[in-house]
């Protein structure tokens, strides 16, 4: 069994407070990421954000309500009047401005999605870290069960040697106390996957303790340089600045017509009673304008430039940082997997024959309980460095995917 193969198999352990059931399926970095994203309280920051957002678009957006009005004017005396008013009126912004302003709260509510989505991606890489974190330990594992087999076929082989009178008691006593210290290296392994388990399903929100499956080592090399810095312009954060920017320039539109004037038209009716029971009936018909002769807009505007500018600003230094950091992180996954594979392809045939060579040695009686014990022992290190590779080959291309936005299911 190569070590690759080894990173794919499912493993049952201890996990937090209790051992996974056999019937619960293993739990997949697809199927992590997806819980992980899919629980409840994450969609109520991100939904509720934007809601906050759509709702103010739509308040901006309304139109004002008509005015209804009433009045009564009396005079008394022999020829006192009576004048009785009933009109209704409707202001209009003939300019466009609460438009303009609904547009650009729209936008807004927008870049919250895209900050929803940012937020998204970074629980994604935090979700993939610990998934595979929890699958490397738990890979470390079987690698020291491993080596606790090899051991107790070595004690095998010392007792038939120790019954034909062709080793000492000194070899089966060094082969007991090697045994013991693998043991206590298995088991403070087994803690720390019971550690990685929960930090797992605490990001996850499983109920259950599970096992994962997967493969440590990226599969492939990521995409070209050009390609990556491509998909890297799209990454959530970098619109949502692009949005902020876009709205700030909306609301700037709107306070550039404070001299347009919002009009006001009233329509009624108009009844007067006239002593001795004489009336007359009219109708009341009325337009009124605001008069812009002061600009008070200018302060909001210098607001929405503001905004505009510092949202421009963020935005070119944060595409700035992840282009500086993107050719160099492309280069370290490659070159990390790359170091990995031919590792694996080295170690792996030199482990195999060596551990078969001083097997046989040592059974013969050609080789002493030193040299077996270091084929035994180097074969694991060789191991457990070569996982070491693999944890970091990935961790760079989840760093990368960080980088260029990328990796939700």
């Amino acid at each position: 069994m190569t070590r690759r193969g080894v990173g794919a198999w499912v493993v049952v352990l201890v996990l937090g407070a209790g051992s996974a059931r056999a019937d619960v399926p293993a739990l997949t970095e697809h199927d992590a990421i997806a819980r992980a994203l899919g629980r409840a309280p994450l969609a109520d920051v991100v939904e509720g954000a934007v809601e906050v957002e759509q709702g103010r678009a739509r308040a901006a957006r309304a139109r004002p309500n008509p005015e209804l009005a009433y009045a009564r004017e009396q005079t008394f005396g022999a020829a006192g009047t009576a004048d009785t008013y009933l009109s209704i009126s409707q202001s209009f912004d003939l300019a466009g401005r609460r438009g303009l302003r609904g547009d650009a709260i729209a936008l807004r509510a927008e870049a919250a999605r895209r900050d929803g989505d940012a937020l998204r991606l970074a629980i994604s890489a935090d979700v993939r870290q610990r998934f595979y974190e929890l699958l490397y330990r738990q890979a470390r594992v079987m690698a020291l069960a491993r080596w606790v087999a090899h051991v107790d076929d070595a004690l095998a082989i010392v007792a038939r040697r120790e019954q034909r009178g062709d080793a000492a008691t000194y070899d089966r006593t060094r082969f007991e106390r090697e045994r013991a210290v693998t043991a206590a290296r298995l088991a403070t392994e087994q803690a720390e996957v019971a550690r990685a388990a929960t930090r797992l399903r605490a990001i996850v929100g499983d109920p259950e303790p599970r096992t994962v499956a997967g493969s440590l080592l990226p599969d492939g090399d990521p995409p070209d340089a050009a390609a990556l810095r491509t998909a890297s312009a799209a990454r959530p954060d970098l619109v949502a600045l692009d949005l902020q920017a876009r709205a700030a320039a909306r609301d700037r539109a709107a306070e550039e017509r404070w001299w347009w004037p919002d009009l006001t038209l009233e329509l009624g009716w108009k009844g007067v009673a006239i002593g001795a029971g004489g009336r007359s009936d009219g109708y009341i018909a009325g337009a009124a304008i605001t008069v812009p002769l002061w600009d008070r807009a200018a302060g909001a505007r210098q607001m929405a430039d503001g905004e505009a500018r510092a949202a421009r600003g963020r935005r070119a230094l944060l595409a700035s940082e992840v282009d500086g950091q993107l050719e160099g992180a492309r280069a370290e996954a490659v070159r990390l997997r790359q170091v990995a594979t031919e590792f694996e392809a080295r170690a792996g045939t030199t482990s195999r024959e060596l551990l078969h060579m001083t097997t046989v040695g040592y059974e013969a009686g050609e080789l002493g309980v030193i040299e077996l014990l270091d084929a035994y022992r180097g074969a694991t290190d060789d191991e457990l460095l070569a996982l070491d590779m693999d944890l970091a080959a990935r961790r760079a291309r989840i760093e990368l995917d960080r980088l260029t936005g990328a990796k939700l299911p």
